[in-house]
């Protein structure tokens, strides 16, 4: 017969739920610092890798652009150049650039097409 000091938890019962142990104070603060560590490690590695995207041809990685914090001369108001808020907006340009060279180019390729009886 099955041992009567086993807990309730600790039985391998098929369907039945697996209860977890519930976390000291201790372990959801550590949980959640590493957490928050991973989510801001993620938004750091994101932005570097759109600095490198939005860097002019040829230019090392990161070469002019800032990486941590905010660089002088960076509080100008406004859509500035210099700062992490000033590299968001060189991307949104960039992203609206490139959708307008897809469209002229459609548009290019339906002309083309229409110009050569194939649509």
């Amino acid at each position: 017969s099955p041992s009567s000091s086993a807990s309730p938890g600790s039985r391998d019962t098929p369907g039945a739920p697996r209860v977890k142990p519930l976390l000291s104070t201790p372990q959801k603060r550590l949980n959640h610092i590493m957490s928050e560590q991973k989510r801001r490690n993620a938004i750091r590695d994101g932005y570097l890798q759109l600095t490198t995207l939005l860097a002019p041809a040829g230019a090392p990685p990161g070469s002019g652009m800032p990486t941590r914090g905010r660089p002088k001369g960076s509080g100008s108001r406004g859509r500035g150049t210099k700062g992490k808020s000033g590299i968001l907006f060189r991307a949104r340009e960039y992203i609206h650039w490139l959708e307008e060279g897809r469209d002229a180019l459609r548009d290019e390729v339906t002309r083309l097409e229409a110009a050569a009886g194939i649509r």
